[in-house]
């Protein structure tokens, strides 16, 4: 199997040849793969930039709420620490510094404010998708267009269409389901291994050994078990970007997504789904961006803290779930850290 790092030199040598001119007359291999496939475009509107959080509206948020039984809360976002933190290749982690703390005050480089008091500040470089994250639906596509068929140039300098502002502007409530793979797949460890793939049916085993259906609109979070390997002194094997667990590309797949209607999928590792695939001979990198976000408008949301959320399922029984997130309202980006809150 190629590497991530030759995949993706293919799809930029590709890049670089069609800005030059240079005719490109054959359909990628993700076009041929998904060429029969549902699409929600134009489903609501040849307008439409919210995909299928269409779904979600006052009923689901309603239903969200009927899911809450004590009131117990679980954010899941993942530390926004300086210089450390899981990212995708070609990221690098948050860059946090102070701008203004007691060590100006204290060599006279400021001063006080009137009355007395100081106060601090601080500044942050980071990647949008660089801690947990929601994708945009102009985040990932293949050929020349973008989700709702919008052309792929919407995205330079910034999203004109389906950027992650439009997500924020409705934001996302409804009813969430755990399941936890990571812990009826993942032996003795709990967590999947590197490399492993989620399918369909591993999906429905686990919302049957959880004694929990999977409702149409319901709010999908995948526990792998991945993200806890980077977090820990002495993992299990050693945590990589590229061999992280994942759902993996079927048909089968994309057409239960679709007739569920699920709105949005999240889960604990960098992409959602195992990042490099081979599918019918074939090398893929993330073709599940492509056949969700692209095709279907489905909401990919990623790098979450399920560990804490996963053991007290399982220990009260519950997988279900009021789930409430929004990404921060960043015009024409592509995507945003959020941090999702559970009420269980």
């Amino acid at each position: 199997m190629k590497t991530i790092k030759s995949v993706l030199s293919m799809a930029l040598a590709t890049a670089l040849m069609s800005a030059s001119g240079v005719s490109l007359a054959q359909t990628s291999d993700i076009e041929n793969l998904q060429k029969d496939m549902p699409k929600n475009w134009g489903k609501w509107g040849d307008d439409d930039q919210l995909g299928a959080l269409n779904y979600l509206d006052e009923k689901q948020a309603l239903r969200g709420i009927k899911a809450v039984r004590s009131g117990e809360t679980f954010t899941l976002q993942l530390p926004i620490t300086h210089g450390v933190g899981p990212v995708f290749p070609g990221r690098v982690p948050a860059m946090h510094f102070m701008t203004q703390d007691e060590s100006m005050y204290s060599v006279n480089k400021l001063d006080e404010l009137a009355g007395g008091v100081k106060y601090s500040d601080d500044a942050v470089f980071m990647y949008l998708q660089g801690t947990t994250h929601m994708d945009a639906l102009g985040h990932a596509w293949y050929g020349d267009k973008v989700y709702g068929g919008v052309s792929a140039d919407s995205t330079v300098h910034g999203h004109d269409h389906v950027d992650v502002g439009v997500l924020a502007e409705h934001g996302i409530v409804g009813r969430g389901v755990l399941l936890d793979v990571g812990h009826l797949k993942g032996g003795d460890v709990g967590r999947l291994a590197p490399g492993s793939c989620i399918t369909l049916q591993d999906l429905k085993d686990t919302a049957e050994a959880q004694d929990v259906t999977v409702e149409k609109r319901d709010i999908l979070l995948i526990r792998t078990g991945s993200v806890g390997r980077f977090y820990q002194e002495e993992p299990d094997a050693e945590w990589s970007a590229t061999t992280e667990p994942g759902l993996c590309y079927s048909k089968d797949l994309i057409k239960w997504i679709d007739n569920m209607e699920i709105p949005v999928i999240a889960a604990d590792n960098l992409a959602v789904e195992l990042v490099p695939q081979k599918i019918e001979g074939k090398d893929y990198v993330i073709p599940l961006h492509g056949a969700l976000i692209r095709d279907l408008g489905v909401v990919l949301s990623e790098l979450y803290w399920l560990d804490d959320l996963a053991a007290d399922s399982r220990e009260d029984g519950q997988y279900t779930f009021m789930f409430t997130a929004a990404p921060l309202k960043m015009e024409r980006g592509s995507g945003s850290p959020i941090n999702p809150i559970v009420i269980k």
